[in-house]
């Protein structure tokens, strides 16, 4: 791989801290979900673990609306393989390779280097636990806001090859997943594949 760039540097989303607690627990209208079954058991995964042969590092961007309240599911990121290597070995100021990020959409806006208009609240959520592999990846943490969080899904690798070659219009379901949050669980969620800026 030759490309290189961190997880939090993407250009049209300037991250910021944020300790705002969420005021509704129910999913947006418009969101895709489900109910949690009293048998929804999500996969455990413990420790750190990236096996993935393929590249997949990428920005992966939900199709459609993913919120609770005006808390908006913006992207997941996933590093390169040599990032997921520094991290797990504890170098310091290694880049987090893996997180999710949610918008605050009640917050204020601002306005970035190529003229996009961002949220100036965002909620980093990094796993304490990951499985990364060429079939997809597993994901599971605590966040001081967001609560409990889970994710895991499933490449589609032609589509996630259309991103590695710059074609992120042909890279529209690289991703498919199931997200946890609380007791909310937002089902079959397909992610675009994009590279960035």
């Amino acid at each position: 791989m030759h490309r290189s760039f961190g997880l939090l540097a993407i250009a049209a989303l300037p991250l910021s801290a944020c300790d705002a607690a969420t005021s509704e627990t129910q999913p947006a209208p418009g969101s895709m979900q489900t109910d949690i079954s009293a048998d929804h058991e999500p996969p455990a995964v413990s420790g750190q673990s990236f096996t993935a042969t393929q590249d997949v590092a990428g920005y992966y961007l939900p199709q459609d609306e993913v919120a609770i309240g005006s808390i908006s599911l913006n992207h997941i990121s996933v590093g390169l393989d040599w990032e997921f290597e520094q991290y797990q070995s504890g170098a310091p100021d290694a880049f987090t390779p893996l997180a999710i990020i949610f918008d605050d959409t009640s917050s204020p806006t601002g306005v970035g280097e190529l003229g996009n208009t961002y949220y100036e609240v965002n909620h980093v959520l990094v796993p304490d636990a990951y499985a990364v592999s060429d079939d997809g990846l597993v994901l599971s943490g605590q966040h001081d806001v967001m609560g409990g969080f889970h994710f895991e899904g499933r490449w589609n690798m032609a589509d996630v090859e259309q991103m590695q070659a710059g074609y992120p219009e042909q890279a529209q379901s690289a991703l498919t997943g199931t997200l946890t949050l609380g007791a909310v669980v937002f089902e079959y969620v397909v992610f675009q594949g994009w590279l960035g800026d």
